[in-house]
């Protein structure tokens, strides 16, 4: 019989002995003493010298002896672990119910999470185009279904407001009101005049050719109304006001105080989004026609270059407008600025743990804000002319 054997030392510090039935084949492993962390860990050379000594003709098993621990902590563990992972790869099986009951579930749990017991993954090829045509597949169903979780919180975040149950502070109302109204005038009045000088030029260029030049007001007028008014508008709230939302509550997630919240039982969603929503959605019809006044300001300075007076401008504007061109792009800016404010929430709220997530959230917040936009934009025009409007 093979007998490696060390005793215990006299400041009871772990050791092990192991045997090896001639008769069986049977390895036995016994631990005894003190097995302590603190101590370290201790290596399996003597049972990788009982098992080299073993001959081919027997069938050998693993068994363990526990009956001379002192105490022990998870260096035990860590050491019957190796025991029987040394075994594994010489095909020797393992008797764990030669363990204590205590050890045992430790053992049992320890192997449950050994990557003998998970499944391999199979790494698929990248550049293969059904690969690819899956992947993109699948992100564009996860998406779509991230996007509708989140619109549906925020449609039942508005149900509970109409009740008077949401919980949020009236006064961020007003600090958004501000941050997203009258702190926007200056580069939307800057980009509308511009905006409006373009469309001048452009209708001066053709219709100037058969000596139509005070039609180019009524083309300013219609064009600036219906869409160059609230689709400039909507963009610049895009890049200035979504993505600073994106960033604001981005970081919040980054530092986990949306986290603190849920765990103070208030809902984040009341709390930060509608607040920033409600804002820009009261903001966009005020700010459009902020704009659509620039544009036909930037418009008549170009036309009175062209020999038409003011009274002339004003008089073609007024013959021209009507309820419809000037409520069209009024009724669109409440839905834009919805918009906008909630793909820059929504990407706040998904963003990620890091800086760098944050300014992905900023930059997509935008990106996003703008496909809305424009989407919606085309979906007015073909219900617009369906109904004559």
């Amino acid at each position: 019989m093979f007998d490696s054997r060390k005793k215990s030392s006299p400041d009871g510090k772990n050791a092990v002995s192991v045997e090896c039935e001639d008769a069986t084949g049977t390895l036995k492993v016994c631990p005894f003493g003190v097995w302590s962390i603190a101590q370290g860990l201790r290596g399996t050379q003597d049972l990788e010298t009982a098992v080299s000594a073993l001959s081919a003709t027997e069938s050998p098993r693993l068994t363990f002896d526990c009956s001379g621990l002192s105490a022990y902590d998870s260096a035990l563990i860590c050491f019957l672990l190796k025991c029987i992972y040394l075994c594994r790869e010489k095909k020797i099986p393992a008797d764990l119910n030669s363990l204590p009951e205590d050890i045992r579930r430790l053992t049992e749990l320890a192997l449950s999470a050994t990557p003998e017991q998970a499944v391999s993954k199979v790494v698929p090829d990248s550049s293969d185009i059904f690969y690819r045509i899956g992947n993109g597949v699948t992100r564009i169903i996860r998406d779509a279904k991230s996007y509708l979780g989140f619109l549906g919180e925020t449609v039942c975040a508005f149900f509970r407001l109409f009740r008077g149950k949401a919980r949020y502070r009236k006064r961020d109302i007003l600090y958004f009101i501000q941050n997203c109204g009258f702190e926007a005038l200056p580069i939307i009045a800057l980009i509308s005049f511009i905006t409006g000088m373009i469309l001048a030029y452009i209708g001066a260029m053709q219709l100037g050719q058969f000596g139509a030049i005070i039609y180019v007001v009524s083309l300013i007028a219609i064009a600036m109304y219906r869409e160059m008014g609230v689709i400039m508008t909507s963009v610049i709230m895009c890049g200035r006001t979504g993505s600073a939302f994106a960033a604001q509550i981005g970081s919040m997630q980054a530092s986990e105080e949306i986290s603190a919240l849920r765990v103070l039982g208030i809902n984040p969603v009341e709390y930060l989004v509608l607040p920033r929503m409600i804002a820009l959605t009261l903001m966009m019809p005020i700010l459009t026609f902020y704009s659509n006044a620039f544009g036909l300001a930037g418009g008549f300075a170009v036309v009175s270059t062209m020999g038409v007076t003011f009274e002339q401008f004003w008089h073609q504007t007024v013959i021209t407008m009507n309820l419809e061109h000037l409520f069209s792009g009024l009724i669109k800016s409440v839905f834009f600025g919805w918009l906008v404010a909630w793909a820059g929430c929504y990407r706040g709220m998904t963003a990620g743990k890091s800086s760098l997530d944050v300014g992905a959230a900023a930059t997509s917040a935008a990106v996003l804000g703008i496909t809305l936009i424009v989407i919606g934009d085309g979906i007015f025009a073909v219900v617009f002319n369906i109904l004559g409007f």
